[in-house]
């Protein structure tokens, strides 16, 4: 099994459409992508995700599903320096290193910014409908806190006593692949949750392009037990090949192009 989360083009948040470089953008990962054999898409509520979408679900031939809590994560909190509301990811890098909680991936939330936005739910709110979907794929999150899921073992342990980590090429158990495509926001969110990390670490600490492609695979080193690990963090490749520069939108300076 592999988990694609591919953000929405370059922005027109006016409009929540995209701008034209993101329409480009769009119909370069779409035929950039288009060989991919793709079991399920699942696309954001608002429109810079849906208008990314259509290109996708054309050439895969797999009908969309619109998901409310795919919205990008932009509840707010109250700044205690300016007591002014901002996005909940966006702090300032001395606010957010010089407090050891923000690291914590079980006590982030309960940090007073985060409780002034009420936080904690909002995230459980996306983590549960997202173990829904792996839900009825056949993988059951084992507990809230520790990101292993169960599963109809794809290999048996026989096969698994073999160590063939550091073969070239591997047998994959779970040839399906989900498509999430949605905003950089709630994307970490769901990475941090499927990786076991405080998502403010990958909110100050990371940053994908729009239409970059991010990839977990589904690692199984005991018959039935899965850790999905990533594999391709912010992938613009379909860009470089077509020598079209990546969108810096979301970051605050430049993206070096083609990297």
């Amino acid at each position: 099994m592999h988990l694609i989360f591919i953000r929405h083009g370059d922005p027109d948040y006016k409009n929540d459409s995209l701008t034209q470089k993101g329409f480009k953008e769009a119909d370069l990962l779409a035929t950039y992508t288009a060989d991919w054999d793709v079991s399920a898409l699942y696309v954001s509520s608002y429109g810079r995700a849906q208008r990314t979408a259509d290109g996708l679900e054309k050439n895969w031939k797999v009908e969309r599903q619109t998901c409310t809590w795919l919205h990008e994560f932009d509840w707010r909190v109250i700044d205690p320096n300016s007591a002014k509301s901002r996005g909940a990811w966006d702090l300032m890098p001395e606010q957010f290193f010089c407090n050891d909680l923000y690291f914590n991936k079980d006590k982030w939330a309960d940090t007073p910014l985060m409780q002034s936005g009420n936080i904690k739910e909002h995230y459980k709110e996306v983590t549960e409908n997202f173990d829904k979907v792996l839900l009825s794929f056949g993988y059951c999150r084992k507990e809230e806190k520790i990101p292993l899921y169960s599963c109809t073992p794809n290999f048996t342990s026989q096969e698994l006593s073999v160590d063939t980590h550091l073969d070239a090429f591997q047998k994959n158990g779970d040839e399906r692949k989900l498509v999430f495509v949605c905003h950089l926001g709630v994307m970490f969110v769901l990475i941090s949750y499927l990786t076991g990390l405080s998502p403010m670490q990958l909110w100050q600490g990371f940053f994908v392009a729009p239409t970059s492609v991010t990839i977990l695979g589904a690692q199984e080193r005991l018959p039935g037990q899965v850790l999905f690990r990533v594999q391709t963090m912010g992938s613009t490749s379909h860009l470089a090949a077509a020598k079209e520069d990546p969108s810096s939108s979301g970051f605050f300076g430049s993206v070096i192009p083609y990297a």
